[in-house]
């Protein structure tokens, strides 16, 4: 019932969404739009290969969670990453339904599921962190460059908002033991059934995150490469805007990136981001001088780079999972042979 629940819900949001994003496009004109995509023609292309620098950056932080771990080698990291990018971009999921496949395509790699679900807990974590203080190096350059007062002091009270609702975040999972809670929260909601057992025993999964959090400033190298793949991000949107005709200047682009990027993380329940990316994209891009054709312009750019990337590496996760079942299938046929 619940799980029946939760996938209306996504439902109605996407389709709210996606309601939103047309009506935005309409009304910024199609045909002023569609000009400024047919500047940038098939050098969109380009936006691929140069969007694998931020997910190549961000994968040293995840791999730097796992180390000693042999099978989580730097390669099948990134494969994992933009599976994990993909699903929460593509899929009528929430943000976290990329992560815990992640953690699913790990364990299936041999990596214990409590090591697994605990460098990606971690991981998420410390990117929200990161967010933080790139969202806050955003406020710093809307104060600086822009005189919109009102969206400034939106901005400070969404700051202002998350900070301790991250903190406690981090507590819980430092102190309380995060998975412990859950796991008897959902034995109460879903009549005993255990589905954190998934990723192996709870207690387990707590103890690891302690473990990594005990490495303190140890962690430094996960938030420095997090930076350096939002840094590598506004790059990425600095160029989209060359592609479309209309270059910005390096700290517009990183305004336009770093408050998209945290608008998005607050509307995790919107698959896609739907609506939220193209409504922000708007008001940002009006502090900066971007008219709504040119910012609904570059978030289709972003969302072509999304598609024509996401489905082939969706794709390949299919054939995987069909490789799989296909050796459970071999597997059973052999044991109910030898059982007669």
């Amino acid at each position: 019932m619940l799980k029946r629940k939760g996938n209306l819900l996504f439902l109605a949001a996407g389709l709210l969404g996606l309601s939103l994003s047309v009506f935005l496009i309409v009304q910024a004109g199609i045909s002023g739009i569609v000009k400024l995509l047919v500047v940038a023609g098939w050098g969109l292309l380009w936006l691929l290969p140069f969007h694998l620098l931020p997910q190549s950056l961000d994968v040293l932080s995840w791999r730097w969670l796992l180390r000693g771990e042999a099978r989580a080698h730097y390669w099948f990291l990134l494969w994992v990453a933009l599976v994990r990018e993909a699903v929460n971009g593509l899929l009528p999921v929430a943000r976290v339904g990329g992560d815990l496949l992640g953690v699913r395509l790990l364990t299936r790699h041999g990596v214990p599921g409590y090591i697994a679900g605990a460098s990606v807990m971690v991981e998420v974590t410390l990117t929200l962190l990161s967010q933080f203080a790139f969202t806050l190096a955003g406020l710093m350059v809307l104060s600086y460059e822009v005189s919109d007062h009102h969206l400034q002091l939106d901005v400070v009270f969404l700051l202002a908002s998350v900070l301790p609702l991250l903190v406690v975040f981090i507590w819980m999972q430092r102190h309380w033991g995060l998975f412990t809670i859950l796991q008897m929260l959902m034995k109460k909601l879903l009549g005993g059934k255990d589905l954190l057992a998934l990723m192996g025993d709870p207690q387990c999964l707590d103890t690891e995150i302690r473990r990594l959090y005990a490495r303190r400033w140890g962690l430094l190298p996960v938030n420095f490469w997090q930076l350096a793949s939002l840094l590598a991000g506004t790059a990425e949107v600095w160029f989209t805007f060359w592609l479309l005709g209309h270059p910005i200047p390096f700290w517009a682009a990183l305004l336009m990136e770093s408050l998209g990027q945290a608008l998005r993380s607050m509307a995790f329940l919107v698959p896609g981001g739907l609506g939220v990316q193209e409504g922000g994209f708007i008001l940002f891009g009006s502090a900066i001088g971007v008219g709504p054709d040119l910012a609904l312009a570059f978030s289709l750019a972003r969302r072509f780079r999304e598609i024509v990337l996401g489905i082939p590496v969706l794709l390949s996760w299919q054939v995987l999972e069909g490789h799989h079942i296909h050796l459970q299938w071999r597997q059973r046929a052999g044991n109910e042979e030898s059982v007669s």
